[in-house]
Parts: C-alpha cells; sequence; structure tokens
C-alpha cells in the first residue's frame, strides 16, 4: 500500500475576496463559510488597490476587520502579498513597471502580472506594501501563514532594462565571454560574442534553428527572476510573522517558476490543481476526473522540499479559463481533496468561495452559488469531506512518520520515510526547461513520460516518493526510476553509482546521459556517462510519425510505443527484457538489463506509454520481490498512519480485498467511481 507523510492537523479552507462583494455581506459569507465547517480563509491575494489606493496611502483597516471576523469564528487566516496585481497608480507613475514582448510592445493595465520582476519601481512599491501587512498582521494570532504573490509566470520580458540584467547574470556565471561562448557552442553559425553587452533575452523558449543552449540559460534567469522578487518579500516577512509559514502557490511543472529557486525563502510550498483543466478525451467519463497519476506527482514533488505542503487552489467545478468547461464527475471534487490529505497535505483551499456575478471568471464556479448563500455541487462535497475527516482520530493519523529538514541549494535534507520498501522517481526540473527548448520531435512529451512512469509506480501500492539532485536517496529506496534525465553533472551520476553500489537498483530511460549541464553532447557514443551502468549501448534511435504505433514485445505480449524508440546493443552478460516486434529493426533490442552485484540496471529504450509502463514496473518489482499489492491504474490505495485510504478514479467501482470485519470510517468494500473508502488496518 501506498503510504504518504500524513499531517494530524489538516484543515480545509477557502480563498475569500471581500473587496469585491458589498461590505454588508461580509459577515453573513464568514457565517456560511463558519457554517459549511471550513477552517481557513484565504485573503488579500490581488487586493493592492484597495490596500493601497494612492501612493503611500495605505488604508488595512477594512482587511483587519475581515481577519477579526475569521477569528471570531475560530477560523484561520492566510494572508497574501497582492503583488500580482499593481494598480492603476503604480502603472501610471511608472509605466517602466509593465512587460515588453518580443516585438517591443509594452502590455497594458488590466487583469495581473502585469508587471516586470526586475523593475525598480515595482520592487519599491511591493516593499512598501509587504512592509506595511507585516507590521500590522505579523504576529496577529488568527494568521497561520503568508503567501507571496500569485502563480509566478510570464513571457520572456524584453525591455532593454531585462536584457542589462540578464547580461550581468551570465557574466557572473561565465566570468569571460570565451566561457559563454564555448557554453553556448557559439562556434557553430558563427555566432561569437565578443561582448556581454550584446547578447539579449531570447524572444521565446522555442524557435526552430536558434541557439538552445542560450535559451536554456534564458529560463533559468526568467526563473531566478522571479525567486528574486519573492525573496524581496520573504526578507521582509520573516522577521515580523514569527514562525508562521511562508509560501508562494505554483503551477503544476510551470516552466517559468523552478521551484528549487525558492528553497531558501518558502517554508511551505504549496500548488494550484485544476484537474480538468486541461480535458482530454476518454472513451470513458474519467475526463471528468482529472489524472491522479500527475496530482500524485506534484504532490509529493511539493513534500520533497521542507516536509511541509499545501494545495493552495482546487478547482471547486467548473471553470472559465480551459475553454472546455466539461461537467466535473459527481464526487470528483471530495477525490481532489482526498488524495491531497492522503498525500500528507497540510490543508487544502478552494479558488474560490463565491462565484463572480462580473468580469472575466463569471463562469468559475464557487463553493456557494449566484445567490450568495446556497452552497455549490462543489460546495456541498468540500462539506461533506470536511464532516468526513473529523472522524479521524489524529493520533492515530500520527502514526505515519513526520517530515523533518528543510532544503535549500547548499543542503538538501529529505523527509524521513516510514523503514519500508519503496519506490522513487528521480524529478530534475531543468530537464523541463531543455526538453520545451529543444524536443526533437513533436510528439515528445516529458510530463507525460514522469506521469505515464509516477502512475505506473503507484498502482503497485509500495511507498512511491520523488527525490531531486542534491537529496539523499533514503536506503529504503529499492527502485530508483531516473526518467529521460537528458542533462546530467558528475555529480548526479555519482548519487545513482552510489545508490546502486549501496544495494539499490536503477530504471534509466531513454534520453538520459546525452548532454552536459550545459545541453551539450558528450563526445562518444550517446550515453557515454553510463555506457557501463546499462550493459549496453545505443546503435540508432527512431521516432514514429504522429498516429502510426510500432510494437514492443516483452513476456510474449505486445505494447505500443511511437513517441521515441532507442535500438539498443545488449553486452555478451547484458540480458535482454523487451525487443521491437515490428519496423524494418524487428527483434532489435529494446530494454537492456544488467546486474551489479545483487543491484540490477534497467534501460528502457522506448518512451513509456501508459500500459508500457504498467508492465515494466510491476515486472522490475516482482523481480526485486517489492511486496506489491497492484490495483487498476487509477485506482490507489494510501496508508496514513494506521488507516487506509482507497481513491477510485476510475468510471466503474473498485471491489476491496479486505477482511470480512472490517471498520470503514468513510465507504465501504465496493468504491464506486469518484468514490473513496477509509478504513483502519487491523493489527
Amino acid at each position: 500500500m501506498h503510504s504518504f507523510i500524513a499531517n494530524q492537523n489538516m484543515k480545509i479552507g477557502t480563498y475569500y475576496y471581500p473587496e469585491q462583494w458589498p461590505r454588508e455581506q461580509w459577515e453573513r459569507d464568514f457565517d456560511t463559510m463558519q457554517r459549511m465547517g471550513l477552517q481557513i480563509v484565504h485573503m488579500g491575494e490581488f487586493a493592492w488597490f484597495d490596500m493601497e489606493p494612492e501612493e503611500g496611502k495605505i488604508n488595512l483597516d477594512w482587511l483587519a476587520e475581515c481577519v477579526e471576523m475569521a477569528a471570531r469564528r475560530d477560523m484561520k487566516v492566510i494572508l497574501c502579498t497582492p503583488t500580482a496585481a499593481p494598480p492603476i497608480w503604480l502603472v501610471e507613475k511608472y509605466p517602466e513597471i509593465l512587460p515588453v514582448d518580443q516585438y517591443g510592445r509594452r502590455k497594458r493595465f488590466g487583469g495581473r502580472r502585469h508587471y516586470n520582476p526586475l523593475a525598480p519601481a515595482m520592487i519599491q512599491a511591493a516593499k512598501r506594501i509587504v512592509t506595511a501587512l507585516a507590521d500590522r498582521f505579523g504576529q496577529h494570532p488568527a494568521i497561520i501563514g503568508w503567501q507571496i504573490d500569485n502563480e509566478f509566470c510570464g513571457e520572456f520580458d524584453q525591455s532593454e532594462l531585462t536584457h542589462q540584467v540578464f547580461q550581468s547574470w551570465l557574466e557572473e556565471k561565465y566570468g569571460t565571454i570565451e566561457k559563454l561562448n564555448a557554453a553556448w557552442g557559439n562556434q557553430f553559425w558563427t555566432s561569437y560574442y565578443t561582448d556581454f553587452s550584446q547578447i539579449h533575452m531570447p524572444p521565446e523558449r522555442f524557435s526552430l534553428g536558434t541557439n538552445p543552449h542560450q535559451r536554456l540559460d534564458a529560463s533559468r534567469f526568467w526563473s531566478w527572476c522571479f525567486a528574486q522578487f519573492a525573496k524581496v518579500q520573504a526578507q521582509i516577512l520573516k522577521p515580523r510573522v514569527g514562525n508562521r509559514f511562508i509560501t508562494t502557490n505554483f503551477m503544476p511543472l510551470c516552466p517559468d517558476a523552478n521551484p528549487d529557486d525558492f528553497a531558501e525563502d518558502l517554508t511551505l510550498y504549496a500548488w494550484d490543481a485544476y484537474p480538468v483543466g486541461d480535458v482530454k478525451p476518454t472513451t470513458d467519463q474519467t475526463f471528468r476526473m482529472g489524472d491522479p497519476a500527475l496530482m500524485s506527482l506534484v504532490h509529493d514533488q511539493m513534500a520533497s522540499y521542507t516536509g511541509r505542503w499545501c494545495l493552495m487552489e482546487l478547482q471547486p467545478g467548473q471553470i472559465n479559463w480551459n475553454q472546455m468547461p466539461v461537467l466535473v464527475y459527481p464526487g470528483a471534487i471530495r477525490l481532489w481533496i482526498w488524495t491531497a490529505l492522503a498525500h500528507g497535505a497540510e490543508f487544502v483551499t478552494t479558488y474560490r468561495f463565491r462565484q463572480p456575478r462580473f468580469n472575466t471568471e463569471m463562469f468559475h464556479h464557487g463553493l456557494i452559488t449566484l445567490d450568495g448563500v446556497t452552497p455549490s455541487t462543489g460546495g456541498r462535497e468540500f462539506q461533506q469531506t470536511v464532516s468526513e475527516v473529523r472522524r479521524l482520530d489524529p493520533a492515530k493519523l500520527a502514526g505515519a512518520a513526520q517530515p523533518s529538514g528543510k532544503s535549500h541549494k547548499k543542503s538538501v535534507a529529505t523527509p524521513q520515510a516510514p523503514d519500508r520498501p519503496a519506490i522513487a522517481l528521480y524529478l530534475d526540473f531543468q530537464q523541463l526547461w531543455y526538453y520545451q527548448t529543444l524536443p526533437q520531435s513533436r510528439r515528445w512529451d516529458y510530463r507525460s513520460m514522469l506521469v505515464n512512469l509516477y502512475g505506473a509506480m503507484l498502482r503497485l501500492g509500495v511507498d512511491a516518493r520523488v527525490i531531486r539532485p542534491g537529496q539523499k536517496i533514503p536506503s529504503n529506496v529499492r527502485l530508483l526510476v531516473v526518467p529521460g534525465v537528458q542533462m546530467v553533472s558528475e555529480a548526479m551520476i555519482n548519487s545513482w553509482r552510489e545508490y546502486l553500489a549501496a544495494g539499490g537498483n536503477l530504471l534509466i530511460t531513454c534520453r538520459t546521459a546525452l548532454m552536459d549541464m550545459n545541453g551539450q553532447f558528450f563526445e562518444g557514443p550517446l550515453a557515454a556517462p553510463i555506457a557501463d551502468l546499462i550493459g549496453g549501448s545505443i546503435d540508432a534511435y527512431d521516432c514514429l510519425p504522429e498516429g502510426l504505433a510500432g510494437q514492443v514485445e516483452m513476456d510474449d505480449v505486445q505494447y505500443p510505443w511511437g513517441v521515441w524508440g532507442d535500438l539498443l546493443y545488449a553486452e555478451e552478460e547484458t540480458k535482454i527484457l523487451a525487443s521491437y516486434a515490428n519496423q524494418f529493426y524487428a527483434g532489435a533490442a529494446a530494454v537492456i538489463q544488467k546486474k551489479h552485484g545483487n543491484s540490477t540496471v534497467t534501460y528502457c529504450g522506448v518512451f513509456p506509454e501508459e500500459e508500457f509502463a504498467d508492465a515494466l514496473m510491476e515486472k522490475l518489482a516482482r523481480q526485486i520481490q517489492l511486496p506489491i499489492h497492484p490495483t487498476p491504474r487509477r485506482v490507489y490505495i494510501a496508508r496514513c498512519g494506521s488507516y487506509r485510504i482507497c481513491l477510485n478514479y476510475q468510471s466503474q467501482p473498485y471491489t476491496l480485498e479486505v477482511p470480512e470485519d472490517t471498520h470503514f470510517v468513510v465507504g465501504s468494500r465496493i468504491v464506486e467511481a469518484a468514490d473513496v473508502a477509509v478504513w483502519e488496518e487491523q493489527s
């Protein structure tokens, strides 16, 4: 059974925007929140104008009223810095804060995220409002934490300021223009620079025929820019807010902000989940439930930093921005909350409490419908989950190991997990940047590779977790999955070798160890740094046209592939686990395995589609004698202390194999579609 780090003080709450509603409705709204059992209210996120209607004229009394309204109802408060939505007076007086696009056009006021995080006027204004907030509310007993800004993202800015800061960043990184030219391969097409002042931010991440190494560094720089803007605010908050958490809300695997870059300043990690925001057609109704493997992957990614994490925005129903506002499957919202809590979320809050009556998000549902008092379907599912979670005994939840340690760039601590066999996924965020910059194949989708492999891990019922570069690999990790880590450092490979020498097992996929961290091929055969580990070589690779599937055969069963396939040559003592079943190279090795003492290294040359990922992961788990309990994909069983939680993301019921006298705290042996069951494991 999958074992997650549980938090015994799990809370459920909501976003509220009092500035968007008449003051005479505030008390009523807080009463409704209390009646629904909500324990947290999140405020202040986009309210800069209401906090500072004129430059230097701070008005926080209205916000203080709302904080007190929450406190009187025993609700906790998350306060936000409002910097994601600069007010009109700031833009008019300092138009240079607005971003510039690749055509030289300055963005206009309106909406949100209309600022350049490097603009001095923006930074100074942010310091003023954050200081005022922290001085006023930093020690308020109702406030449990602070969110900095909102969903850091934005296209590469093309202002002269950004070009200049990029140049300085590069000069600090490389020291000399000669070293930069070498790192970027500028001898190609004689694209040498003779001075850092000649370099500009590229207009976008991907453009065929332009330098991918420059774009890789631009991605690193742009994430650093947002992290520096967050640091400015965190440094104001930290001495004023005591032990309250500081966070920001990331979007899942968003290339604009690498969570690693924020590790020195955040004490809790948060992300925003809209499970049916990106709707993909399915043959059944699971498209209405979202992808549990993706959600679980990001949950565990967030948990891998400080050990404290939360789900800050959770979709409450239909949404307005995805162009496909499908009706969410009944029970799915409750299922999403339970999934987050099962993975150890400290709390879950939803965006948003009331459905707006105006502006761009009019069709974005809330927990309350348009009349301002009636709970929506999502609101009722939130209420139901609140009441169900209260049935759990915190002492029994506390049986799961509690995380410890805090990560930062120089020293990364890993949360302590129970001493149970585990599988881990090695996740290096920088690979996302380079695959977007130089994907090589239209069908290549690194995010899908990660999700397919993580889903295959979860369904085995074994502890699963995310490991990032620089983290120590726990001794209970029996299988480490290294998915397409195309750019590698010596430290990365050494950590894999040390793990292998200590008795671990590796599963390495195609497009691993092809390049150094500048994105340049190694001199020698493909994947030269790991050739001795995998016990073979890559003779060639193939990518099939869209709509065409080849076949790979393993254990007399054929599986489709098409995105990428390495044709492998296996050394004499290396075992062939799977071969290609068609194309002109039928019979060529697709998956090979080499023994290293009592350990194994398996190299999967095929981009793992769901079906093949499931089969290969199960085969390897059985081979190394992991105590697995496979379930169908989209059915996961979580371990939280002495509780077990079954999460059914299928569109048909799932029947649990548990003793007849099992006492269910929530649900029953038959777990319906988009349903949850919770029971206490008998000793």
